[in-house]
């Protein structure tokens, strides 16, 4: 299969380091770096490595560009799209601050992308299973369009969470899992797999420079996501292959980004939980969320519009 991976990216040190650890495990791959500047403004060594900035998007977008918002890690959907249209089957993403744990990172999430196993029994009984549950088959199994891989290290915490936890020092947990129908996941862009027919609902949303709401870009891609994949009766799973996730952001800054978001994330999932999808593909599906979406506002009605050319590309 031909893997892509796509990296956003602003300071030069971090990609390099990143690049240079990861460069065995990705050396018959090629990685897109966007770098979130007007220009570029460092160069890159390797020649698996493609790398882009905001006059590439500019010149391939044209008057639509203004869909890839900038001074935000959003900025990796434009690598999504060139992916896409470089015929990758699976498009990876990472952050520039997330290292291997081992060497097969790309062979697991190949591995988890081709099926997803979801119970489908439920006992009617707290300690004891009654008469009538299968001994063996209880689970369904769904082609996997999404997997959602997690990290060791530093965790991805919101600010109010990330306050408490230094606090009481908790550790966190993670298994591998396949996400049940109807239920909804906190996506994390920081280590994601998809197949290439996914791609038109995977656009992290308009944040940072400009839009008054920020780091949920990919939270609410994931719950369009999740509705889409639910639908067309897709799996999602979560959990390995996990990565090394060195770098903390600023709690204080993240504080300040998140908190005209906190409100709205609320009832987001909620409003997308409630429409009613009708198409048999994943574009169509993204359009009808884009054009039926009940969240009023001018970010809203811009969104909407800019989801639309999103989906339209391609």
């Amino acid at each position: 299969m031909k893997v892509i991976i796509v990296v956003p990216t602003i300071r030069e040190n971090c990609i390099t380091e990143f690049l240079e650890t990861w460069k065995d495990q990705f050396k018959n791959y090629t990685v897109i770096v966007v770098e979130d500047n007007p220009e570029k403004t460092f160069n890159i060594k390797y020649n698996n490595v493609i790398h882009y900035c905001w006059v590439d998007i500019d010149n391939e977008l044209g008057e639509n560009s203004w869909i890839i918002p900038r001074r935000t890690d959003c900025v990796r959907s434009f690598g999504y799209y060139k992916a896409y249209k470089m015929g990758a089957d699976v498009i990876i993403t990472l952050d520039d601050d997330c290292f291997p744990i081992n060497d097969t990172f790309i062979e697991t999430h190949l591995s988890r992308l081709q099926h997803g196993n979801e119970n489908a029994w439920e006992s009617s009984l707290e300690n004891i299973i009654p008469r009538g549950v299968p001994y063996y088959n209880l689970s369904r199994r769904n082609n996997c369009m999404l997997n959602h891989g997690l990290w060791n290290g530093v965790s991805d915490y919101d600010a109010v969470t990330q306050l408490v936890v230094e606090r009481v020092k908790t550790e966190p947990v993670w298994i591998d899992k396949t996400i049940p129908k109807g239920k909804y996941f906190p996506m994390c862009g920081m280590n994601i797999a998809w197949r290439k027919e996914l791609t038109p609902a995977m656009y992290f949303l308009l944040m940072g420079k400009n839009y008054e709401y920020d780091r949920f870009g990919d939270i609410w891609c994931g719950v369009i996501a999740k509705k889409i994949n639910d639908h067309l009766d897709y799996a999602v799973n979560s959990g390995s292959p996990a990565i090394l996730h060195k770098r903390a952001s600023n709690v204080w800054q993240n504080l300040r980004k998140e908190l005209p978001g906190l409100p709205i994330n609320e009832e987001f999932w909620q409003k997308v939980d409630r429409l009613k999808l009708t198409a048999d593909n994943v574009k169509d599906c993204y359009l009808e969320i884009a054009e039926n979406l009940n969240i009023e506002g001018e970010y809203w009605e811009k969104l909407k519009n800019a989801m639309k050319i999103w989906a339209n590309l391609f």
